[in-house]
């Protein structure tokens, strides 16, 4: 545990960028949220009704996500990718809260900070390790190319704590698909 907390504190000013990020797109999915009110209404009110019947996979999502990112990051691209899918996935959550909120008020408050904590905390928790993580291969490689530094087994070796990182969340996707789901069905009284 002490060497998790000494990495974070190593690590700050990443972990502020990356909160900055999000809660930037955070705002921008509320102000959009609230500018497409109207248009949106009725979809809100079909999730509801449907809500008992609807089958939500988060894992294969997920891994083809972390997967290209992985991938991408050997090639420089995967660091401005997942950026801006933190970016992305800020947008939708503020998107989504701003809209239950305007159709079920304190209700769409609640079910949507439920479904935050069940399905979105732990993955960005994970997303925020996977970015470090990937951030660390494009030094490496930078490293590598421009100042002919063999980075070939730290490079290795992150890869496989990112490999680690992408199966610790198919697990938990894949628990959640199967049984955490039924969680967020439980609370969808919140949205009658």
């Amino acid at each position: 545990m002490k060497k998790i907390w000494t990495s974070l504190l190593k690590h700050k000013n990443l972990w502020i960028f990356l909160l900055i990020i999000l809660a930037f797109g955070f705002a921008v999915g509320i102000y959009f949220g609230i500018l497409s009110r109207n248009s949106f209404q009725n979809t809100i009110s079909n999730y509801a009704l449907s809500l008992t019947s609807n089958a939500t996979h988060f894992s294969i999502s997920h891994f083809a996500v972390f997967s290209i990112l992985l991938i991408s990051s050997f090639f420089l691209i995967g660091i401005p990718l997942a950026i801006g899918y933190l970016f992305y996935e800020g947008i939708c959550f503020g998107f989504c809260l701003a809209l239950f909120i305007i159709n079920y008020q304190w209700n769409g408050f609640l079910y949507m900070l439920i479904f935050f904590l069940l399905t979105r905390l732990f993955f960005l928790l994970i997303f925020g390790l996977f970015l470090s993580k990937i951030i660390r291969i494009g030094k490496s490689i930078i490293k590598w190319v421009l100042y002919k530094k063999n980075q070939k087994d730290y490079i290795f070796h992150i890869t496989l704590n990112c490999i680690l990182l992408i199966l610790i969340l198919l697990c938990y996707d894949l628990f959640f698909d199967l049984i955490g789901i039924q969680l967020v069905r439980y609370f969808g009284f919140l949205l009658n």
